[in-house]
């Protein structure tokens, strides 16, 4: 009964095997690792993956690819195919987008972009890039990220919790631990086991448990529980042993007591004690189980090779080594490395991991000894192989014996073959030309030939540094990180992987994995660790750097053979190069001669690539004589507001969120990544990280901390908030219970929770002592998880009046019923449209509902179309006011920009020659560069690419802009530019005047426009003001049936023209009453109807005042469709800018 029932648990369990890149496997089956990293599926359990990547074998079988089977010394059948191992069901990583330019209202990523707040800066392939997350790490893709509580997998397409620590139950003896939600039971021989549930019952009988709540029945083998129900017993599993070296406790816990029923049958059980007092110290090591004569592990123990051939220790008595090298089953166990666990009949329990052995201590030689046996083979003055038998190295640089005279060492490091013969490694075997076969031979352990008590280095060994030898035969190679490596290989060529390397004469082949030359490739040797040459003796007097160091600064310096280079922050790191070229990602370096390709992570030169270098900390330059003079009291602090002040002589500047921080310069410039600070009268170069002038460039400096004003007496007659109100600054406030919490533009909002914890998107919050879970949108702390709660408006504190303007951010703002749009420059300017729509040019806007049309400059919507308005720039503090007045230039040309005495083009556009025409043309972007095709032009600060029809300014790339006809300027007395609207005050051409109020004239942007009794809001003509509706309303709505267009008969040039006829150009000519369209790029057509408006589609036309709609017909151009308020044009004040149109 038992059985069956732990069998099924098992089964039910274990329904797929997980591979370490966390894909999986059916159940049954084994993960097989692949050259790229991944993993495919064999179809055994704990099935032989075979060197060609693609086939495997039974358990206990040999691949043999040649021949494609798998064989014993019974059997053989064919190998089987592998297969590929399923992606697990985990949570996709994010798409990273490009960082934008900076914005002092975004997170300032290294290089100087910006993400937005609730995002993160993270480096992609070639630049910064940005997370969605507020804490996130990137993929190896370099387009991916993931949260910064998972990892990405292999290919970067999912994210992968961390897994966290596993949770143990520790024994009474304080040495042994049961898994999580397991209980101790102590064994007849004083051992520890595991109950496989919480809290259970220990039997009498030291070998069953029961269920909590149950007592044992130890007669009958069976649980009964207070309701007479009867439930096998369990059995339990051993208990694992800690190392030395793991946290022992020494608790005298409650002891759990059971009593059973008084039954006929049922013996009264007490539950073992879960925790008892430790025993004494073990006295001394003389129970340790020695691996060899230099490490052994504690007693009860097992000793298990690692994967480098080194010693560990499994905290089992005569356990199971597992093939994994790191961890170990019980005696009589068998390791399930797919599944982690540790199989035999009686089911699975979890394996345990191996710990590091411990150094036999105070080993006593005869000094007088004698080297080795005379007729030992010597491998070098430590270790030598028996008479006839070969020395041979090892993956470490180390010595081993193949047991045959002067045998071939084979380029697994592990086998060797008989003289004459060469080592097959994928079939195991050894051949010569003959084409006899015989298997490959192991080698074996050296034995010792020299004295312990050598001082320092060995005579034979190879120098690195003077901190550092190789083994006598190797070669000393730099590692990534300007530490050294020592290559198994005499005169050998390190790699520039700064892993491997190659023997002498040979090249490395960094792609392929193998060393090369005419003669053909082998594999290539990886390197081991140096190690030190002992007995120093380092001067103690030493007052600058190592006299080798190279000295970045005055207080920091680089070892000998390296390169100072810059980080991110304007602090100093190390390349491990001499002369080496610093990349530009304030990260890498590469060898002197190459450049940087920062795409690729490589150095490049004409003669090919190799990888890149990690830079590595720099070191102090000791005994440096700092200044301990004290800042003086507080009363020479610099105030930065009422609450906070930073020291004399040092600066306030505004962090990313709205606070404050001290910059430890005088009167410093605060720099854009509101992190770094520059001297005064220096600039910040937030690219480069340094401060510039005409002088050169100095490193930047790091804020600090600000320090509260303490003490602070206010007077008894200020306005305070309401007595329940907290108060976030002088004029606004959150309500009693509250807490105020910055938003990503540096203003206020209330959190509705007392001590909340503000969470990084700016816009949540969680209650006090919770933490924020940005990814989950979660409130997470031990006790579990509850949702986070959205922040609410702020208050204005009493007196406090309300301020009409629109703020785009902390410094800047619009007037009242426009809208902030950023400019091509990234700054901040101001829509005079309520929710406005802000074009992608930077230049102009239009109304909510409508699209902006760059060829037409208009504002278009399914039913009309509007002209573009232009951007005004949003002011800061006492600037603001100055640009809400601005003057209305009255005088000759009005609002137009003067071409020269007969021709103007409107207000913020250029005037450009058209070169067809020799005229004169109109850019419609202000202070624009003409484009010499004499066709196009482009915005200020860009330049004209007439190969790829674009602007170009840096990295930027838009489409350039089409000029338009200027027009003749009318005499000044005429003063058709404005429309006056009394002697003070006036509108641009085709607006309307309207009055705002009995002081104050405002502009309509519609001629002959109709002003509602609001005296806020204007309707175009024909239509009525309903206020009601919030709307403008037109009884009638006409529809024109779209007019064919006539070609001209003739393509020819005409002799002679009558006098009315409308001239085409090219010769071409419509009859008086017509108007000419183009039907392709050189031929014309006739519209019948005078000024009409030719359709894009080239085959069309419409009457005067109708413009071309979709489905055949013609829309009245002053049919707008005004569904409510915020579609209306708002006009302006006699002081500000009338729209140009």
């Amino acid at each position: 009964m038992l059985r069956l029932t732990v069998c099924l648990a098992v089964v039910t369990l274990v329904i797929c095997s997980q591979c370490p890149n966390n894909e999986v496997c059916e159940a049954g089956q084994s993960c097989c690792q692949d050259p790229t990293g991944g993993f495919s599926c064999c179809p055994f359990h704990h099935g032989e993956c075979c060197e060609d990547h693609l086939h495997c074998c039974p358990e206990g079988m040999l691949c043999s690819v040649k021949d494609l089977t798998c064989t014993n010394a019974t059997h053989t059948q064919p190998l089987a195919d592998r297969t590929l191992a399923k992606k697990p069901d985990l949570p996709k990583s994010f798409r990273m987008i490009f960082s934008m330019p900076a914005s002092e209202s975004d997170i300032t990523c290294p290089d100087g972009s910006s993400c937005p707040a609730e995002f993160s800066c993270l480096l992609m392939s070639t630049s910064y890039g940005c997370c969605p997350v507020a804490q996130g790490l990137a993929c190896s893709d370099g387009k991916h990220c993931c949260p910064n509580d998972h990892e990405c997998s292999t290919d970067s397409s999912l994210c992968v919790k961390r897994k966290v620590k596993v949770q143990t139950v520790l024994c009474g003896n304080g040495t042994s631990e049961c898994p999580a939600d397991t209980t101790c039971c102590q064994a007849d021989d004083g051992q520890w086991g595991c109950c496989p549930m919480p809290k259970a019952v220990c039997c009498d009988d030291k070998i069953h448990c029961c269920p909590e709540d149950t007592v044992c029945d130890v007669k009958a083998l069976k649980c009964v529980s207070s309701t007479n129900q009867e439930l096998p017993m369990w059995d339990k599993f051993p208990a694992r042993l800690r190392a030395e070296w793991e946290d022992h406790k020494q608790k005298r816990p409650e002891t759990q007591r059971t009593t059973a029923r008084p039954t006929g049958t049922t013996s009264t059980t007490t539950a073992a004690n879960q925790m008892t007092t430790l025993p004494a110290e073990h006295q001394g090591v003389s129970s340790d189980v020695a691996c060899n004569d230099t490490a052994a592990c504690p007693d009860g123990s097992t000793c298990c090779k690692t994967k480098d051939g080194g010693w560990a220790c499994c905290p089992l008595p005569e356990a199971v080594c597992c093939e994994d090298f790191i961890h170990c089953c019980p005696h009589g166990k068998k390791c399930d490395v797919a599944a982690g666990s540790c199989e035999d009949p009686s089911g699975s329990v979890s394996w345990v991991e191996k710990v590091p052995v411990r150094p036999i201590r105070k080993q006593k030689v005869a000094v007088t000894q004698v080297s080795s046996v005379s007729s030992d083979v010597p491998c070098n003055d430590t270790a030598a192989c028996a008479d006839g038998t070969t020395c041979c190295k090892t993956k470490e640089g180390d010595w081993a014996c193949c047991p045959l005279p002067e045998a071939v060492c084979c380029e697994d490091f592990v086998h060797c073959c008989p003289k004459g013969k060469k080592c097959n490694i994928a079939a195991m075997k050894c051949e010569d030309p003959l084409c006899t076969e015989e298997p490959l031979v192991k080698q074996t352990p050296v034995q010792s030939t020299t004295t312990p008590n050598v001082i320092g280095t060995q005579k034979s060994d190879v120098p690195c540094n003077d901190t550092a030898a190789c083994p006598d035969g190797s070669t000393c190679c730099k590692t990534k990180d300007g530490g050294w490596a020592c290559c198994p290989l005499p005169e050998a060529v390190c790699c520039e992987d700064f892993i491997h390397c190659c023997p002498h004469g040979k090249k490395c082949d960094v792609a392929a994995g193998s060393c090369e030359d005419p003669s053909g490739s082998v594999p290539w040797v990886e390197k081991v660790p140096v190690r030190p040459i002992r007995k120093q003796k380092v001067a103690v007097t030493t007052v600058s750097p190592v006299s080798s160091d190279i000295a970045c600064n005055d207080t920091v310096a680089c070892p000998d053979g390296s390169t100072c280079c810059k980080d991110k922050d304007g602090e100093w790191g190390c390349c491990p190069l001499p002369e080496a070229v610093c990349c530009e990602d304030f990260i890498h370096c590469c060898p002197h001669g190459k450049k940087c390709n920062v795409a690729a992570g490589s150095c490049d030169d004409p003669s090919g690539s190799v990888p890149w270098m990690d830079k590595v900390p720099v070191r102090p330059i000791k005994k440096q004589k700092v200044a301990v003079t004290q800042a003086s009291s507080a009363s020479s602090d610099v105030p930065c507001n009422d609450t906070a002040a930073c020291p004399d002589g040092s600066t306030c500047c505004k962090t990313k969120d709205g606070g404050w921080a001290c910059c430890p310069l005088p009167e410093a410039v605060c720099c854009e990544d509101f992190i770094h600070c520059c001297p005064h009268g220096k600039k910040c170069d937030v690219a480069a990280g340094s401060c510039e002038d005409s002088s050169g460039s100095v490193p930047w400096v790091e804020k600090v901390p600000v320090r509260p004003i303490r003490k602070q007496k206010v007077a008894n007659t200020k306005v305070s908030p309401v007595s329940s109100d907290v108060a976030c600054n002088d004029t606004v406030a959150c309500p009693d219970g509250s807490t105020c919490c910055k938003d990503k533009d540096g203003d206020w909002g209330c959190c509705p929770l007392p001590e909340a914890v503000c969470c990084e998107d700016f816009i949540h919050c969680c209650p006090h002592g919770k933490k924020c879970n940005v990814a989950a949108g979660s409130c997470d702390d031990p006790s579990g998880s509850v949702p986070w709660v959205e922040k609410v408006p702020v208050h204005l504190r009493a007196g406090q009046r309300p301020s009409g303007k629109v703020k785009c951010n902390a410094t800047h703002g619009c007037p009242e019923s426009s809208t902030c749009c950023k400019n091509i420059a990234g700054e901040w300017g101001c829509c005079p449209f309520s929710q406005a729509v802000c074009c992608s040019d930077g230049f102009h806007c239009c109304p909510q509902g409508t699209t902006c049309d760059f060829v037409t400059l208009t504002c278009k919507s399914n039913s009309t179309s509007v002209p573009m308005s232009v951007l005004i720039p949003a002011s800061a503090k006492e600037e603001q006011r100055k640009h809400e007045e601005v003057k209305v230039t009255a005088g000759k040309y009005g609002n137009r920009v003067p071409c020269d005495a007969q021709t103007s083009c409107p207000d913020y556009t250029t005037c450009c020659l058209i070169a067809k025409t020799n005229k004169w043309g109109c850019c419609p972007l202000p202070n624009a560069v003409c484009c010499t095709d004499g066709e196009h032009c482009c915005p200020a600060h860009y330049k004209c690419n007439l190969s790829s029809v674009s602007c170009i300014k840096g990295d930027v790339v838009i489409p350039w802009y089409n000029k338009i006809a200027a027009e003749s300027t009318p005499a000044p007395k005429l003063d058709l530019g404005v429309v006056k609207c009394d002697e003070q005050s006036s509108c641009s051409a085709d607006s309307t005047c309207c009055l705002l109020s009995k002081d104050e004239t405002g502009c309509c942007p519609f001629p002959e426009a109709v002003c509602c009794p609001d005296q806020k809001h204007c309707c175009p003509e024909g239509y009525r003001c309903d206020l009601r509706r919030r709307s403008c309303v037109k009884t009638t709505r006409l529809y024109v049936e779209i007019t064919q267009l006539t070609h001209i008969r003739s393509n020819k040039p005409q002799p002679s023209v009558v006098v009315k006829d409308v001239q085409c150009g090219g010769g071409f000519s419509c009859h008086d009453g017509e108007t000419c369209c183009l039907t392709s790029q050189t031929t014309w057509g006739c519209c019948p109807s005078p000024k009409a408006v030719c359709c894009d589609d080239m085959q069309h036309c419409c009457p005067a005042g109708y413009k071309c709609g979709p489905g055949g017909t013609c829309i009245s151009a002053g049919d707008l469709d005004w569904s409510n308020w915020v579609n209306w044009k708002l006009f302006f004040s006699k002081k500000k800018r009338a729209l140009t149109l």
